[in-house]
């Protein structure tokens, strides 16, 4: 089991306890448990079956995680291999009521998926619940597919409430918490007559001896909690750690003079204030590389009178370093800053062709999801050579309309920038680029953005961006820049940060876009 420090998620509103999205038994499942009981509880996660009718129309849609997949969405041995659009009764879950339905996995985890190569090892179940024609979807609120970890026989330990979401690399649900409240702790080990202790914020809570410790605690102070579940069985230990940050009230104080959104660069290079528009945001934390991406009020920032912005000012930085750095806004979700002139991106950049982007940093392994943004003080300036340029007469232009990885094998801004003399040829007074805002994956139109003051990496750096444009000025040609403002996706926080699970849409708060297609040829948001 994947161990390391998870981050509980605090709000200041109730919570239901003991509820969780997805729970099973038996708590630690085998290759060779059986019966297996997956239950999902719609009022979890995106909502997508809350409240859904006729309730016997719910099937799942289940694979595994082994050994030989290369991530969470390379699914093998799905069950049936069925359409996903097409009900199988073999395949129907049972209604429980209260928008809770099970499935049951009989035989073995093993010999129901079907798995007959010995070096083929299970380490995950996937599973998705549906209704039947597949347009209602119960998903993690991140619209992730749902996983249960599946166990050897060797010895684990694991925190089993505060609950966690059912992710690839699980991380809790949100619950509620502030000084003075209770904090119930379940701590379970895999093995029978194993000796377990709890600890929290570093002493020793509770010991018990069997397969469970049941335990009670009250939080003292703001700040970050921890607890621990050690488990010991004869010479083998194991243990599981999570965390979470209890926030103190908002500190109310107007913008600083001449500061506007995004980042807020000084003459001093150790400093920067981060400004962000959040209306409806209750409280917001600033995680970095700067802090080791640890929640703590000295990093909580500031609100304006008006509620509108949050703001803090972050000193002590080294110039010229890169600081990768997300908000942790109302203590559940984890975004990128959508100002990010520079963002990285845990899925598409190690996709980038090799030499687009020298000595990119990599996405940091504390931060959660998977974009982050970049800060950095004291950057070098692009040096221009354009200072002659004069634009063509808008009457008279000669566009050529391309898209960089297209137009030349090495997919760069670099490339083209050497090839500006076929485009002259042809008396191309203008080149209108196709979208290159950070677009989401690592090959694309362009027409999925989802930072619009970022260049996106696949083409090169922000300096070859701006030479290519030096360049083509050098020329006599115009650059035009194509934009897509229209079709905003998922993983932008523009959408993340007021998003509707249960409708998959984003929400009526959502001061950017829509919560509904405005005409039938929608496609983003």
């Amino acid at each position: 089991m994947k161990k390391g420090l998870l981050f509980l998620t605090i709000l200041f509103f109730p919570i239901q306890s003991f509820s969780q999205l997805l729970s099973w038994s038996p708590d630690f499942p085998m290759e060779s448990s059986t019966p297996v009981t997956i239950t999902v509880d719609a009022s979890y996660g995106n909502k997508g079956l809350l409240s859904y009718t006729p309730t016997s129309d719910v099937y799942v849609h289940t694979g595994v995680i082994t050994n030989k997949s290369t991530g969470p969405g390379n699914w093998q041995h799905v069950k049936f291999n069925q359409n996903f659009n097409t009900p199988n009764p073999a395949l129907q879950a049972t209604y429980l009521g209260n928008n809770k339905w099970q499935f049951t996995i009989s035989g073995g985890i093993r010999a129901y998926y079907g798995l007959t190569d010995p070096t083929e090892v299970i380490q995950k179940i996937a599973i998705l619940f549906r209704n039947g024609n597949g347009t209602m979807v119960q998903r993690n609120a991140d619209l992730s597919d749902m996983y249960i970890p599946v166990y050897d026989n060797g010895l684990y330990a694991r925190i089993d409430n505060p609950f966690r979401q059912p992710l690839y690399t699980p991380v809790p649900e949100t619950i509620t918490k502030n000084v003075g409240d209770q904090l119930p702790i379940v701590a379970k080990a895999s093995q029978a007559g194993s000796a377990i202790q709890v600890y929290f914020n570093g002493a020793l809570l509770s010991t018990a001896t069997g397969t469970k410790d049941s335990t009670n605690t009250t939080i003292t102070a703001f700040g970050t909690q921890t607890m621990i579940a050690k488990v010991t069985n004869g010479a083998n230990t194991n243990s599981d750690t999570l965390s979470f940050y209890v926030a103190s009230a908002n500190a109310i104080a107007p913008l600083p003079t001449g500061v506007s959104d995004g980042i807020n660069y000084y003459p001093s290079p150790d400093s920067v204030t981060l400004v962000l528009y959040a209306p409806f945001k209750k409280q917001i934390t600033v995680l970095g590389d700067f802090n080791n991406w640890t929640a703590s009020p000295a990093y909580q920032m500031k609100e304006t009178p008006d509620g509108l912005r949050y703001w803090i000012t972050i000193k002590g930085l080294t110039s010229s370093t890169q600081y990768a750095y997300q908000y942790l806004i109302d203590n559940t979700l984890h975004v990128a800053d959508y100002n990010s002139e520079l963002v990285l991106d845990k899925n598409a950049d190690p996709y980038i062709p090799a030499g687009n982007f020298p000595g990119l940093k990599a996405f940091p392994a504390q931060a959660g999801g998977t974009l982050a943004g970049v800060l950095q003080t004291g950057k070098t300036p692009y040096t221009w050579n354009d200072n002659s340029f004069v634009k063509p007469d808008k009457r008279n232009l000669v566009i050529y309309e391309l898209l960089v990885r297209d137009f030349v094998a090495t997919q760069s801004w670099n490339t083209l920038a050497d090839t500006l003399n076929y485009l002259k040829r042809l008396g191309i007074n203008a080149i209108e680029v196709l979208p290159f805002c950070n677009f989401e994956g690592a090959s694309s139109w362009g027409y999925n953005p989802n930072f619009f003051f970022a260049p996106d990496k696949v083409y090169g750096t922000p300096d070859a961006l701006k030479h290519f444009v030096d360049v083509c000025h050098q020329n006599g040609m115009a650059v035009i820049m194509d934009l897509a403002m229209q079709d905003v996706f998922g993983s932008s926080p523009l959408a993340s940060m007021y998003w509707n699970g249960a409708t998959n849409t984003p929400s009526l708060q959502n001061p950017w876009l829509d919560s509904l297609p405005t005409h039938p040829f929608n496609v983003g948001s």
